[in-house]
């Protein structure tokens, strides 16, 4: 089983530990110090999702390569990881300056002692995350999944969709059995008959269901925005903020390119995404990428925050508005 409050309260606190370590003892390696600008190598990771696709074009097209050596800014190094937990311990080591995330696991890692600051939405995407059932299950609302064993990642967005889910219907976690899972566990687990319902997000969605043998019983709409991030080291930010907004300006580039080349678009980036071109592109229709951040998102950060207390996950609060640097704002869509 995958279990993310271990994740952040061992390893994340381990690797924070071990970050501040290797920091006093390689000082001068960080990409955002002591080097000059053109020395400067900015580590971005990204994860194997569509709501990502702007900045999986442009690492595809070279085009923040292209950018921050024309600036004068340094270069780019990629890394791909599966998901916001193993960035967190990423970020904590020491390992990346940059990571597309969801919302759930940034707010866990600066909870944890993370120096990272969210500058912009990449995207927000109800739809990308979704509450699934075999086909031939009769179940048709919350109500009837009661006592039912479903499968979540714990503390990730679609743990928090889940309970809102319930609780629409008058239920709360409580009334169904929950079981912690990876992405990929759920689907093998829903093919395998293990659990009666599995809430997970894209690729996964979109792989599962091509099998036949899935449904959809309801996704984020009215529930969960699914909202994904750019987090930033807060270093970065504060000492080489015009990094970030080449960064912003290359994910805008890729997003024009989505949305003037969808087909190629979702050619180009299939691989990455793990999903076949066709089903990209549908992904695309679902998404609303690089949007602003407003009081909307701001209240949904804080219910996020305040189901990971409640949950248990995190043991500390975070200041949502120091959290949230807003500095950038005239780089995402209007």
């Amino acid at each position: 089983m995958y279990d993310i409050f271990n994740s952040v309260s061992r390893n994340l606190l381990l690797a924070v530990c071990c970050g501040l370590v290797l920091s006093l003892s390689t000082a001068g390696c960080s990409s955002s110090t002591s080097t000059t600008p053109e020395e400067r190598v900015v580590r971005v990771s990204l994860q194997p999702i569509p709501t990502y696709a702007p900045l999986w074009i442009a690492k595809r097209k070279g085009w923040l390569q292209e950018a921050l050596q024309e600036a004068g800014q340094g270069s780019v190094q990629w890394s791909t990881m599966r998901d916001g937990p193993l960035q967190n311990e990423a970020f904590a080591a020491g390992l990346i300056d940059v990571a597309l995330t969801a919302d759930t696991p940034a707010i866990i890692g600066r909870a944890a002692g993370l120096d990272i600051e969210v500058v912009a939405l990449a995207a927000t995407s109800p739809a990308s995350l979704a509450i699934l059932v075999p086909s031939d299950s009769p179940a048709k609302s919350m109500a009837d999944l009661k006592g039912k064993k479903i499968a979540a990642t714990k503390g990730s967005f679609c743990h928090h969709l889940l309970a809102l889910a319930l609780q629409r219907d008058g239920l709360s976690l409580s009334d169904v059995q929950f079981i912690n899972m990876s992405g990929p566990e759920i689907n093998v687990s829903l093919q395998t008959g293990q659990i009666d319902a599995g809430v997970t997000w894209e690729p996964y969605i979109s792989q599962i269901l091509s099998s036949g043998k899935m449904r959809v019983l309801m996704d984020g709409a009215g529930l969960k925005s699914g909202n994904e991030v750019i987090a930033v080291n807060k270093t970065l930010v504060e000492q080489s903020p015009e990094v970030v907004q080449t960064i912003l300006a290359a994910f805008q580039r890729g997003h024009q390119f989505l949305q003037e080349h969808p087909n190629e678009a979702a050619k180009l980036i299939a691989e990455d995404v793990n999903l076949e071109p066709a089903q990209v592109e549908e992904a695309f229709n679902k998404i609303i990428f690089f949007p602003k951040i407003d009081e909307g998102t701001m209240s949904e950060f804080e219910a996020t925050q305040k189901f990971l207390h409640e949950l248990g996950v995190n043991r500390k609060t975070v200041d949502i508005a120091q959290f949230v640097d807003l500095q950038f704002q005239s780089a995402t869509a209007p």
